[in-house]
């Protein structure tokens, strides 16, 4: 399969995405675009994950392990329609937020 982006947070192939550091300590945590109902972009503060390393505060969303949160101000939000949305927050928060658009659009019109 051909890698379409990949830094050390995430790596996204014709047919998945891949959150690495994901599971304690330090699984991968592989998701077909098929399974995801919704992408999203959340601005992020001081109560919204900003501040969040690895894991899950006080609201249903998992953060996958990134040091260099603190610096970010935006996250994507995956809702796989489950009671845990996924936050990430990849190096290229941009390409990997319209890369997902794209491939969740497509996975739903075939």
């Amino acid at each position: 399969m051909a890698v379409l982006y990949e830094d050390k947070h995430v790596m996204c192939d014709e047919d998945a995405l891949t959150i690495k550091r994901y599971y304690f300590p330090l699984g991968k945590k592989r998701i077909p675009y098929a399974d995801i109902r919704r992408v999203d972009e959340r601005r992020m503060g001081l109560l919204t994950g900003e501040l969040r390393i690895w894991g899950m505060g006080l609201t249903p969303i998992w953060f996958h392990l990134d040091m260099a949160r603190p610096g970010k101000d935006r996250c994507i939000l995956l809702d796989r329609g489950r009671f845990m949305k996924i936050a990430l927050t990849p190096d290229d928060h941009d390409a990997v937020l319209a890369l997902l658009r794209e491939r969740t659009r497509q996975s739903r019109a075939a």
